[in-house]
């Protein structure tokens, strides 16, 4: 299949001039001098010859095997031209060191194309691991349109002006719920954080009282699902499950409090931003949340919230068992989660005759937001996906091709969002083919607007930025520090992430 029919366009000769001479003396923080094999057919498209694109993925298990079925249409509908790709995911941990380190000491077998996180592109693109997109696609002739993409989204993709990464999605943490317990016990799912609040209250009250309905979701156990008031957990009963060593929500809470209260994450010199009053004042509620002490907005608690004992491996369980009603984690496996619970519990008609299913989600607008009546109060702290061409590459052919294929994969993305992520590509966005299937109905649009989402910022120092930021919240949690005030707790990590910045620069 030729591309002409998708390229014909946009025909950028004017600016093919400027790229042959830019690539001839090396881009501007580029790779140097690239070799200059770029030919075309008799439709005017760019011939590939037994290319083969290397990627490596941070994206791994379940999202791969979506992302996957992009893959393959995409070699699918290039294969007759001579370009493929290959995918192979690295894990989240050793992603970013094992990609600098090979382009960098073992060029030969560097990847040609990275999947990483947008929030982590500014630092690659100033360490002079990826390199710019916009002449490669101008080279093709392709009609690539950064329009398409969501604004807030391909924002983090640009660096000192230049397009460094196409956008595939943009995703956040939500909060798993028992809505089959919430619905027994007569109460609703909150969508504020009074509402949540009051939830709350109400059913560590109804657990005190001795009526609050409680059933296990236990393949092993058919008795175990069967509803029952007579169920103890002890003195206490906490319907939050939070990690006090910082589990997944550390990456997604203390982010979204901010911008919820009117703050950022970044000033604009990409330094963080983040100790403001907003957060300080919910990280000390969240410490109230633990220790049942104070009160939120003059409204005593009923008692402790979360406890203080839980860590990674009992956020799943609790909330499995009945013990708890609300659980934060990433959107990743929401759809093996949501077939879990309904294949155990099945789906129950409520007194209207409508349906619900056991395992729900509930997203994280306005749930740390103190004044939720502000602008701000539905703000979400998002993350994105996006594909980058690595500096080693040294052939323009291959250069294009990468261009190309991350065009291709984040405009034909549909089936890769079934893993929990909203796509950036608005055409995907608001497409029948999207909001037609199963996985967009029965989870992706209880996600909210992605354009609420706001994002990290074009920073270089994410590791001091962002990793501050999720310390603060183990140290809230943490019974090593409940001598330190939550205003001590902030600056220190505040101070601390100024100071690494600062030594990072004078290097």
């Amino acid at each position: 299949m030729k591309r002409g029919k998708l390229l014909r366009n946009a025909i950028c000769m004017g600016l093919a001039a400027a790229f042959a001479a830019g690539v001839a003396a090396g881009c501007a923080g580029g790779p140097g001098t690239v070799q200059d094999d770029l030919k075309f057919d008799e439709f005017g498209d760019p011939v590939f010859e037994n290319v083969e694109l290397k990627v490596w993925s941070v994206v791994g298990d379940p999202d791969d095997t979506y992302l996957d079925k992009v893959n393959n249409m995409f070699n699918d509908y290039y294969r007759e031209n001579g370009l493929q790709a290959k995918i192979t995911p690295i894990v989240n941990g050793d992603f970013y060191k094992q990609v600098a380190n090979t382009i960098n000491a073992d060029p030969r077998n560097a990847p040609d194309v990275i999947i990483l996180h947008s929030e982590r592109l500014s630092k690659l693109a100033q360490d002079n691991v990826i390199v710019p997109l916009d002449e490669y696609f101008d080279a093709a002739k392709a009609d690539f349109d950064a329009e398409n993409y969501l604004s807030n989204v391909i924002g983090e993709c640009y660096y000192k002006d230049k397009l460094y990464g196409v956008p595939l999605d943009v995703h956040a943490g939500v909060w798993y719920v028992r809505s089959d317990i919430l619905e027994k016990n007569g109460l609703e799912k909150p969508s504020t954080l009074t509402e949540f609040v009051d939830v709350c209250n109400s059913l560590i009250k109804k657990y005190k009282e001795g009526t609050l309905w409680h059933r296990a979701m236990d393949k092993t156990n058919e008795a175990a699902c069967e509803w029952t008031q007579n169920k103890t957990y002890g003195d206490d009963y906490f319907p939050v499950v939070m990690s006090k060593d910082g589990g997944i929500e550390q990456g997604w809470i203390p982010q979204t409090a901010v911008f919820q209260n009117g703050g950022k994450l970044t000033d604009n010199k990409g330094y963080p931003a983040w100790n403001t009053e907003g957060l300080k004042n919910v990280m000390q509620m969240f410490r109230n949340w633990q220790t049942g002490e104070g009160d939120f907005k003059g409204k005593a608690y009923e008692g402790k919230f979360v406890s203080g004992k839980d860590d990674t491996n009992t956020v799943w369980s609790k909330l499995a068992s009945g013990e708890a009603v609300f659980s934060c984690e990433g959107p990743w496996w929401i759809e093996q989660r949501l077939n879990e619970y309904e294949s155990i519990l099945g789906e129950k008609t409520d007194e209207k005759g409508e349906t619900y299913a056991p395992l729900d989600i509930l997203n994280m607008s306005k749930l740390y937001a103190l004044d939720e009546s502000a602008e701000c109060a539905g703000q979400i702290y998002g993350v994105g996906h996006c594909f980058s061409v690595c500096r080693t590459v040294t052939s323009k052919t291959k250069r294009v091709a990468a261009a190309l294929y991350a065009q291709y994969m984040t405009e034909h993305a549909v089936d890769y969002m079934q893993g929990g992520h909203l796509p950036a590509c608005k055409a995907i966005l608001s497409s029948e083919q999207y909001k037609a299937k199963p996985f967009y109905n029965r989870y992706l649009k209880e996600f909210g607007d992605p354009e609420n989402f706001v994002m990290l910022g074009n920073t270089p120092h994410y590791s001091a930025v962002y990793e501050g930021l999720k310390n603060i919240y183990s140290d809230v949690f943490n019974p090593n520090f409940a001598s330190r005030t939550v205003e001590q707790i902030v600056e220190t990590r505040y101070n601390n992430a100024l100071s690494y910045i600062r030594a990072e620069e004078a290097l």
